[in-house]
Formats: structure tokens, C-alpha cells, sequence
């Protein structure tokens, strides 16, 4: 029996033990399977001695098990922390809510540990995939503490879980992540790191966690967390007075979401982006030179350019971004990237995207336009673009990164294309295509094309 079946198993398992001893087995409402309880934010431990008791076991009586070939101490499906060298998340969630676009409550066991949380769907296009995005927000008290990966990954409140479905070499988000917190460090950095998660006792795959933008993570960055935060989710967040289809716009915050700051709601709500807006649209070239940084942080939304044009994040160019400015007098909007499944080589829709095409994205978004358009803005930026290149970016460096997020996931990338490569060979979006690549096979890819990508950009900024 396989190690997804194995625990599947264990599951059954732990369900009879319930009925054993308890008057009432069935799970609550909502639940597919009756979820641990936990005991309290400070709670560690819980698990030990709970999964022997849920096999039917006396405590210290392990028992033997073969997964996959290796010799391991069989556990309930929550009591096992890491996996294929990754850590794993245990989330168990309900399914009693009448559609997939609110929060449902859940229960997340990590390390020993378990929240009380709510957890959702979410995304656009990864709410139509068979294996779905979603969003952990902890219950008050609770907070999720990871001290060895990604630098460290403390007190968070709120988890974002990536689904790679749509990603073969399942690094894109981190490695893009990693390039962007790489080129500066006043940058606002994101977090990521790579997990296996299991939802109500079954195996569910690999999957990236990530930040979840919001008050708290401004908050915890020493940032006012009573200020604007826009989402810009179309592409009419464009910084122009026209739309993406080259219409004029009837208000010029079409295309953005208000996630944080008051009010909420309203044109007022919008009054900070719709300024900045329409200075980057009407500003002459004077005043956009000598103002510009009053309005934004320069380097931030120079650096965006850069980071777009050097990863090709051709969906995250006006879209896929979060603006945030601060309250009160000086302060300046700043960028905070996000969605970067469509980078290195791909499109949204898994489509190639040729390594020597260097589009400048002008078209896209109006303050590239304006930052590159002006020679005294474009020198210095194409000068710090070269030493990127030459530094923190160089070629060796970022092939080096891919070798490693290869060698790091491929145990449990292999597994997860076991679970999930039949469901994504027939995906609508994709399954007339006969360039799509298994993991091995999108790796290599990914990495030729970034080989390729910054020898062109190497010819082209010389």
C-alpha cells in the first residue's frame, strides 16, 4: 500500500478508536471527519501521547510501517512533521458553508501545535483549479511560528497557501519572491517557503506559504497599520486616465481593492491612489522628476519595473500588486509584489514565453512609461539595473538558487505529480497543448530559460 493510502488508513483507524470511547462518533456538523480539539493558543504538545491512543496502542508501543519504500514509525495523519524533507501542515477544515468564496472554520496542526483558525478559498484563477489556493486567519491568541524556515517565519496571524497547480517546477512564486527581498533590504520583503499539506487526514500535496498582506504584516514591518493598502486587481490599474483598453476610465481607481484604512468603502476611501494616479497621468516631465519621490518611494517602483522586466512577470505588471501608503503628511506610496505564478518563462495559463523578448511593459502600466521614457530617470535606473545583474542578480547566482528549490522539492514534487499530473494533463486551460513539461522536465526548462533571459539582458545593458 502506498504512503497516501497507508495513512488514509491510519485515519479509519483513529475513527474506530473515537467510537470506542466516546458516546457520540459522528463528526460535528460541517466536519468530514471530527477534527482535534485545541486546547488553548499555548497548547504544544497535544499530540503526544494522542496519536498512539488514536491507533488503539499503549503508549510506547510504535509500531513499524513502510512508506514508500523507507522504514518509519507509523502516525496518525496528523502526528508527522515533516515529510520528503519538507514540513507538513495538517489543516482540517469544514465544508458546511454554502459556497467556496468564505471562510469556513478549520483547525491547523503544525509541529505539534494546534490553531484554532478559518481558512478559505482563494484567487481568481486558482478557484477553478482541482487544487485550490487558500487562506489560513487564526483565531484570536493563536498565532503561526516557524523559526527555521525562510529566515524565519513568526507570529503570524494570517497564512496564505499557493497552490502550484498551474506551476511544474513548483518555485516560481518562491524564486521570485526570493529576487525581489534579494535586490534590496529596505525592500518590503515577502516571505515564502515550501510545505506539504494534508486536509482532514488526506494527503493534498505540495504547496508554497507565503504572507498574507494585510495590517498585521504591515504592522509587523514597523509600518502604519492604519494605512491605505490598495490591491490592484485589473488591469485599469494602470496609473493612466485611460483603461486597459485604451478607454477613458469613469473613476481613476478602477482595477484596485481596498484591503486596509479607513473608510472602507466610497470614493473617499480611494482618494489617496486616485491622487497619486492622477499626478503620475497629468504630471509634466518637470514635475514628475522632481516630485515623483514625494509621491512614491523611487527605488520601490524602479525596482518593480526591473524585477518585471527581468523576470517577465508579464500578469503582474499592473495588476497583481499592493500600493500602500501610510497616514498623514510625507508620506509616500509604496509596492509590495504579489502573484508571480506567470514569471521565468511562463504566462497565467502555463503558455511559453520566449526568453528574448524584452518587453518594456509601457504599455501596461503608465509609471513605467514615465520611468523609462525620461533619460534622467532611465540612466541611473539602467545603471542599477546592471548592477544587479553583476551583484545580488548575477546569472550563476539565480541559476544556483534554481538548482537548490530543485534539489530541496523533487521527493516531494514527484509526489505530488503522482497525486495531481492526471488532473492537470486534462485541465481545460491547458489540455490541448503539447509542450507541457512533468516536473523534471519544467525544471529544465526554467532553468534554460533563465540562462538565457540574463544573457540577453546582459547584451542589451552593456
Amino acid at each position: 500500500m502506498g504512503g497516501q493510502g497507508r495513512h488514509i488508513a491510519s485515519l479509519g483507524v483513529w475513527l474506530l478508536a473515537v467510537c470506542a470511547v466516546l458516546p457520540a462518533c459522528a463528526p460535528p456538523s460541517g466536519w468530514s471527519v471530527t477534527p482535534p480539539e485545541c486546547e488553548g493558543p499555548d497548547s504544544a504538545s497535544f499530540v503526544e501521547g494522542f496519536s498512539e491512543w488514536s491507533r488503539g496502542l499503549s503508549p510506547g508501543h510504535a509500531k513499524e510501517d513502510t512508506r514508500d519504500g523507507d522504514s518509519a514509525t507509523a502516525a496518525d495523519p496528523w502526528s508527522h512533521a515533516e515529510e520528503d524533507g519538507l514540513p507538513v501542515l495538517h489543516l482540517f477544515m469544514s465544508s458546511s458553508l454554502p459556497d467556496d468564496d468564505g471562510y469556513r472554520p478549520a483547525r491547523l496542526v503544525y509541529k505539534g501545535r494546534c490553531l484554532l483558525a478559518e481558512t478559505r478559498y482563494r484567487g481568481d484563477t486558482s478557484l477553478r483549479f482541482p487544487k485550490r489556493s487558500l487562506t489560513l486567519d487564526f483565531k484570536s491568541g493563536y498565532t503561526f511560528d516557524e523559526p527555521a524556515q525562510a529566515g524565519g517565519f513568526m507570529g503570524r496571524r494570517k497564512l496564505v497557501l499557493i497552490s502550484p497547480f498551474n506551476d511544474n517546477s513548483y518555485m516560481r512564486a518562491r524564486l521570485a519572491f526570493e529576487l525581489w527581498n534579494r535586490m534590496s533590504p529596505d525592500h518590503l520583503q515577502m516571505k515564502a517557503f515550501s510545505a506539504v499539506v494534508y486536509v482532514n487526514g488526506e494527503y493534498h500535496g505540495l504547496f508554497t506559504v507565503t504572507d498574507h498582506i494585510n495590517q498585521d504584516f504591515l504592522s509587523d514591518r514597523g509600518l502604519d497599520p492604519g494605512g491605505d493598502l490598495f490591491k490592484a486587481v485589473g488591469g485599469d490599474a494602470n496609473f493612466s486616465r485611460l483603461d486597459s483598453t485604451g478607454l477613458p476610465k469613469v473613476k481613476l481607481h478602477q482595477g484596485y481593492e481596498k484591503k486596509e484604512g479607513e473608510p472602507e468603502d466610497g470614493d473617499e476611501a480611494f482618494h489617496s491612489i486616485d491622487a497619486l494616479t492622477a499626478f503620475v497621468a497629468d504630471a509634466t516631465a518637470e514635475r514628475f522628476l522632481a516630485e515623483r519621490d514625494a509621491w512614491f518611494d523611487s527605488r520601490d517602483y524602479e525596482d518593480w519595473w526591473i524585477f518585471a522586466h527581468l523576470a517577465y512577470t508579464k500578469d503582474s505588471v499592473a495588476k497583481n500588486a499592493y500600493h500602500f501608503r501610510a497616514r498623514g503628511p510625507g508620506a509616500r506610496f509604496r509596492y509590495i509584489p504579489w502573484d508571480l505564478d506567470a514569471s521565468f518563462g511562463q504566462h497565467w495559463n502555463t503558455l511559453r514565453l520566449d526568453a528574448n523578448d524584452l518587453d518594456t511593459f509601457t504599455n501596461e502600466n503608465r509609471i513605467f512609461a514615465r520611468l523609462i521614457e525620461d533619460p534622467a530617470i532611465s540612466g541611473p535606473l539602467f545603471t542599477r539595473y546592471r548592477e544587479l545583474l553583476q551583484g545580488p542578480l548575477q546569472r550563476e547566482l539565480v541559476l544556483g538558487l534554481v538548482d537548490a528549490y530543485a534539489a530541496e522539492l523533487r521527493a516531494a514534487a514527484l509526489k505530488d505529480e503522482a497525486r495531481w499530473g492526471a488532473e492537470y494533463r486534462v485541465f481545460p486551460r491547458w489540455s490541448g497543448r503539447t509542450d507541457l513539461n512533468d516536473f523534471e522536465g519544467e525544471v529544465a526548462y526554467l532553468r534554460g530559460w533563465v540562462d538565457a533571459r540574463w544573457q540577453a539582458l546582459e547584451q542589451q545593458l552593456r
